[in-house]
């Protein structure tokens, strides 16, 4: 989808405009944001929490994690911890950019799909996320 549709095809209601930039193991979403009213306003998608799901399938066992980040807030430490001893992803960052440090296994990031739009790149499929070890 691209920023033209989607302030095209915009209601009346907030829309979530993720533009998520994958750089290696670093993402960026500090360029997405809300269409209100076929307006582009990114202050509202800074007071914004979103979900993002980690999945990985260890030895045969699908295993997944919701984390739910606020966008200028960093990722808390519990957070953090419960990640790496679960899943085996560490990261660092908080809503608005954050880093894989480390991970055991192939994992996939999939953000909120809920009332969102995913603005097109190479990187990123809807939203979803891939990676490989």
């Amino acid at each position: 989808m691209t920023l033209k549709s989607v302030t095209k095809n915009a209601s009346n209601l907030l829309e979530r405009v993720f533009k998520i930039k994958r750089t290696g193991n670093s993402i960026d979403l500090s360029n997405s944001f809300y269409v209100a009213n076929k307006e582009i306003s990114p202050v509202s998608f800074e007071a914004e929490i979103y979900k993002i799901t980690f999945r990985t399938e260890q030895n045969g066992e699908v295993k997944t994690y919701d984390l739910f980040l606020p966008f200028n807030e960093l990722i808390c430490e519990h957070e953090i911890a419960f990640l790496e001893e679960h899943l085996g992803i560490l990261l660092s960052g908080d809503g608005s950019q954050f880093e894989i440090l480390e991970f055991q296994s192939d994992f996939s990031i999939q953000f909120d799909q809920e009332n969102s739009y995913f603005i097109a790149s190479d990187e990123v499929n809807n939203g979803l996320l891939l990676f490989r070890k």
